[in-house]
């Protein structure tokens, strides 16, 4: 019962939205090798750096992601994790009971360890890599014992080295558990078959398709946070990582009281500890193992305790964790959403943007941020490469220096822009994206703005007419205090081919969409548009601020004024009912009697049935 509880709670928190961005590239990349049966070791993906050497091991991960695709798209995937992280629950349960601890202790340790890593339960290879870690820890025993059954650990290392390079912690453990050993005083025997192999797993790891290129790989990670401060591989703080940084204290803390435990098993989950600590990338990995490691010593603590009833204690730890994994779900399904979810979630992705981009052909060449390349490379391969994507090692150091530098100026963006080919860009996150700033308007036109997404284009004669069309008359400032924020641009910028009257219209809807209404730079500015007489303004942009102003004036008492502002919308609006009442009422106001009461037998019959068709037949002078 207590196991089945766990796997419940543990399903619960892996059945949920396809999330995971780098699940994109890998994708990608592993729909590329079932083609062409060809692992290709270069960018294939980028446009800036085409021919920069990759040298990822996880090929057979990414041949698996895709078939798992080709099967049944997102849902096939979450399912295929879900089974995944099932297996893996599962497998250290075993470990934990084969070490001493009860069911309950194991499963109530083993549910606390998941919901505190929940968040790296997601669809990337480092799930073999946590797989990899238990198994390690299971064939420690044999390892001290000389068992030759121990030596079937080598050829699993190469396995996964194939699935995730995070197979380099293999050794980094066997070598620490061989520490152990000696301070175990179990002799030197023991601590030697554990170096050996520590060395032979290192080895192993050259039987990918990269041979000693993983080395590379994984030299390329150390230091790049300080180059481009991916989150990641930031060191864990517990501000942003309170749950790793309790679960670690706890299980200490249990450790050090038990007394319970041999360091050949506390020493590797010390060197994950310390990983973690140093990129928290690894604090799922520390955790789980910590998990194992520190449950029996639970067990030894609270012996009595949970001897207690087993039975019942078991069965309300099921009931417990049933209820964590489904009222959740039944609570979100009572709101209108659905009880079980796993296609891709799309919320996060700025599909307007990029629709906008296609239909315009602004797709060749285009910058993109970070976040969003492997969606980007994952949709357009390979009719379309991409700026930049997660795939780190793929782009050379300095690319990420100019990527991660904060103190950066728009004419430093732009030169680099220039010598990198860029044409067009698609920023996401506009109210966080310190980048926003860097599109100075005198190179770079602003086209498009929704939701959080923000697409400009270089003044290019090519884009000329789309440049008219869109642009909207804005740019951006940023602070850490504040954010990116928009700054409406009250200068048209030389180069842009919207005429004055145009760009002022322009900015006067902008206003408006910015004071959430209508206020007196609003008007200021639809004032100055109209100022330039009928003929100059799009048609809707005629209508839409002669209309505005026109209302505003006859509100006013400013009839004369209003008139042939009215007479412009109408132009372009002649059965526009809003339109002729104001008029009527302007006409009134300047003593023009009979045309009202045309005006108004006019809105009466435009609208007999409604309100205001009889509002007007009433106010129809008899």
């Amino acid at each position: 019962m207590a196991l089945l509880g766990l796997l419940v709670f543990v399903a619960g928190l892996c059945l949920g939205p396809m999330q995971e961005t780098d699940l994109f590239f890998r994708l990608a990349a592993g729909e590329q090798f079932l083609r062409s049966g060809r692992i290709v070791h270069r960018n294939l993906f980028s446009f800036t750096f085409p021919n920069t050497p990759y040298l990822d091991p996880a090929w057979l991960f990414d041949a698996l992601a895709a078939a798992m695709f080709r099967l049944g798209g997102f849902p096939a995937v979450v399912l295929a994790k879900t089974a995944l992280v099932l297996a893996l629950a599962g497998f250290a349960y075993r470990l934990c009971r084969g070490r001493g601890a009860s069911p309950v202790v194991a499963c109530l340790g083993l549910a606390l360890a998941f919901f505190c890593m929940r968040e790296r339960l997601v669809e990337r290879p480092h799930l073999f890599s946590l797989f990899g870690e238990v198994a390690v820890l299971a064939f420690l025993p044999w390892f001290d014992r000389g068992n030759r059954r121990a030596w079937l650990l080598l050829p699993l290392v190469a396995l996964w080295a194939n699935l995730h390079a995070g197979a380099f912690v293999a050794p980094i453990l066997l070598g620490l558990a061989g520490a152990g050993a000696l301070l175990d005083r179990g002799g030197p025997r023991p601590a030697l078959r554990f170096a050996l192999a520590a060395l032979l797993s290192a080895a192993a790891l050259l039987a990918t398709p990269v041979g000693p290129g993983v080395f590379r790989y994984l030299a390329f990670h150390v230091g790049i946070f300080d180059v481009h401060p991916v989150d990641e591989f930031r060191p864990a703080t517990w501000r942003s990582d309170a749950g790793f940084v309790l679960f670690a204290l706890g299980a200490l803390l249990i450790l050090a009281i038990s007394r319970r435990g041999l360091w050949k098993e506390r020493l590797p989950a010390a060197g994950l500890l310390g990983l973690a600590l140093w990129h928290v990338r690894f604090a799922a990995d520390a955790i789980l193992v910590l998990a194992v490691v520190a449950t029996p010593a639970l067990e030894h603590l609270a012996g009595r305790l949970w001897a207690w009833r087993p039975r019942l204690q078991a069965a309300g730890l099921l009931v417990a964790l049933g209820l964590a994994a489904f009222v959740p779900r039944l609570a979100q399904a009572s709101h209108g959403g659905r009880f079980l979810a796993i296609g891709l979630d799309e919320s996060a992705l700025p599909l307007p943007a990029l629709r906008f981009v296609e239909r315009h052909g602004l797709r060749e060449r285009m910058y993109n941020d970070f976040e969003f390349g492997a969606y980007l490379l994952w949709q357009g391969y390979p009719r379309y490469r991409v700026f930049v994507d997660p795939r780190l090692p793929a782009y050379p150091r300095n690319f990420h220096g100019l990527l991660g530098r904060f103190a950066i100026t728009r004419g430093e963006w732009t030169r680099a822009m220039s010598e990198l080919g860029v044409q067009s860009a698609l920023l996401g996150y506009a109210g966080i994206n310190r980048r926003m700033a860097l599109w100075d308007p005198d190179v770079w036109a602003l086209v498009f703005r929704a939701k959080d997404s923000r697409v400009f284009v270089r003044r290019r004669d090519e884009w000329r007419d789309l440049i008219a069309r869109f642009e909207i008359p804005a740019t951006f400032s940023f602070t850490v205090e504040n954010g990116a924020l928009l700054r409406p641009l009250s200068r048209r910028p030389a180069a842009s081919p919207v005429p004055d009257c145009e760009w002022q219209a322009r900015l006067g809807d902008l206003y408006f969409d910015l004071d959430q209404g209508g206020s007196e730079r609003a008007t200021a500015a639809y004032r100055a548009a109209l100022a330039a007489g009928p003929g100059c303004l799009e048609r809707e942009h005629e209508r839409a601020a002669a209309a505005w102003i026109g209302s505003l004036d006859v509100g006013a008492g400013r009839f004369d004024e209003a008139l042939p502002l009215l007479d412009r919308a109408l132009a372009v609006a002649p059965s526009d009912r809003a339109l002729l009442i104001n008029r009527a009422l302007a006409l009134a106001g300047v003593g023009r009697a009979s045309e009202a009461r045309a005006l108004w037998n006019q809105v009466a019959k435009l609208a007999p049935e409604t309100a205001l068709g009889r509002r007007a037949a009433e106010s129809t002078p008899k």
